[in-house]
Parts: C-alpha cells; structure tokens; sequence
C-alpha cells in the first residue's frame, strides 16, 4: 500500500512539473508573440535619397544603411549615374542554353566569388554530362575573371572533379558551385553583355534596393547582372510599436509595423504614424494611404 501510495504521489509530482513545463512554455510564446504589418513596394518620384536621410536623422529617427556583400565597379559612368554611386554588382548570370545557366555571385568582404552551375533539365543524378560544354565554361570564367585559359581550365576540371566525387544524397549535389579567389573582370563582362544584347530589360524591386537586369540577343537570353542600389532602414520607436520604413536610391520605399500581439494595433493609426514619418523624412504623406498594408496577428 505504501509502495502504491509513493508511485502515485510521484506520478503526481511528474503530471504537475509537465503541466508547469507548459504553462511557463506557453507564456514564452505569448509574450514573444508579435503583431505585424508590412507593405508592398511603392517609387516616390524625384526622392532626394540622401536629402530624405538627412532629414530622417534630423528628425530623431535611427538611419541604418543597409550593406551588401558584392562591391562597387569602378569607371562605370553611366551605372553610376544611373544607379547612383553607391551602387554594388551582386551577381553575374550567364545562360548556355534555356536549361544550363552558370551563376556568379561575389562576395567581396571575403574575396571570393562563388560560381553555381545550374542544369533545369536534370531529373536524375548529376553527373559531369549535366554541365555545360568545358570550353564554354572555360571561356566565360576567363571573361568573368582576370586569369588566364589555362587558370580557367583549371578551374573548370576541378569543378568536374567534385562532381565525379559528389556524393548524390549530399544536400547541394545537383548544383555544384566552386569558390573563385580570382580578381573579377566585371567591366570586360558587362561591356560584352551590353555589345552583344539587341534587348536590354530591367526589373526593380521597391524598397529592397534590388535592381536587376536581363540581356538578350533576339529571343536568345545571354544572361543578366543582379545589382543592389544605396537604401537604408529608417526606424521609429514609441511606447512599444516599431515603425520602418525600408528606402532605396531610386525612390523605391516599403514599410512595416509591429507590436506585441496582445495590443491594439489598428491600420489606420499605423498609417497616421507613417503618413507623419513620410511628412517629417520629406516625402509626400500622401504616399502612405497608397499603400497596401497586409497584417498578421502573430508569428506562430
């Protein structure tokens, strides 16, 4: 009886300290619960970017500048009159064919380049035949980077190398990519791109600083430069709410809002908070009744 009586209290014990696990776990999550709006991306024409900054600061709001890891070309006069100054190349693409596409995206506070192969028309294993031909790529690193046939050649047959190791359960197998510690030739790549497109298209996305552009020769597509223009975060904090206001060179702004989940948080006093932010920063008020807010009351 006494053995029974000890099993019991002790189940006992365990079912409160599981229920007191619980309940603590429980309050974590509703404390750290969070409220949020964000918004699509707008352009405000003729946006004086660093002018709106200045005036951000002025007005006791925190500016951050947001940095990228690619780096700026210099003696480009017209992407730095058309991307402003600050501007930094992110990625180059080149296609070989609809399917085999090489992406080089650079990493410049590390010095390094990383090149990803990519084969769409893969359903299976990737082996060396899933490449692009070796000449191609030897060609478009030696364009892409200051070396020379033979420097790429070696690149490109270590790059075939690890794929003969790869092992194909191994996450990355089916795009290998190799690291590249050469100097990047970008002023010979984008003059060839732009001698050769007869097509020049350009997508940005507002706010993020995000701009890209695709080449195309006729309907053939020889690849593209992904670009990411000056922007910054301005932030506003009062009694518990979070206001920023996302900003790049170009005009481009989007916002987002958030609180805890378990407080008021009405649209349209988030859009008087930003439509007083806009007024103060220099851009017009009016802009913040054109956005689309979208809201969610929690993260979990």
């Amino acid at each position: 009886m006494n053995v029974f009586r000890v099993a019991m209290i002790a189940l006992v014990g365990a079912v409160v300290v599981v229920v007191a696990a619980y309940a603590v776990f429980s309050g974590v999550l509703i404390g750290s619960d969070v409220a949020s709006y964000s918004s699509d991306g707008v352009t405000v024409s003729d946006l004086a970017y660093e002018d709106t900054l200045d005036r951000a600061g002025a007005a006791g709001y925190a500016v951050e500048r947001v940095g990228s890891s690619g780096f700026h070309p210099e003696g480009i006069d017209e992407l730095d009159a058309e991307l402003g100054p600050g501007y930094e190349a992110f990625r180059v693409t080149f296609d070989h064919s609809e399917t085999k596409r090489l992406w080089a995206t650079f990493y410049a506070d590390e010095g390094v380049t990383v090149v990803t192969v990519f084969a769409d028309d893969n359903r299976g294993e990737f082996t060396v035949d899933d490449l692009p031909p070796e000449e191609w790529l030897v060609d478009r690193l030696a364009l892409l980077f200051e070396m020379d046939e033979a420097t790429a050649e070696g690149y490109v047959e270590e790059l075939r190398a690890d794929v003969r190791a790869a092992d194909p359960g191994e996450p990355g197998a089916g795009t290998p990519e190799m690291r590249v510690d050469e100097p990047v030739a970008f002023r010979a790549t984008y003059d060839e791109l732009t001698a050769r497109a007869t097509t020049v298209t350009e997508r940005s996305f507002p706010g993020t600083g995000q701009h890209a552009r695709e080449y195309y020769a006729g309907e053939e597509r020889l690849g593209g430069i992904d670009f990411v223009l000056p922007r910054a975060t301005v932030t506003h904090e009062a009694d518990g709410y979070t206001y920023r206001v996302h900003i790049d060179y170009h005009g481009g702004l989007e916002v987002d809002a958030q609180t805890r989940a378990s407080r008021s948080f009405e649209e349209d006093d988030v859009r008087a908070v930003f439509r007083r932010m806009f007024e103060e920063m220099g851009i017009p008020p009016e802009t913040a009744d054109h956005l689309r807010l979208e809201y969610r009351g929690s993260v979990w």
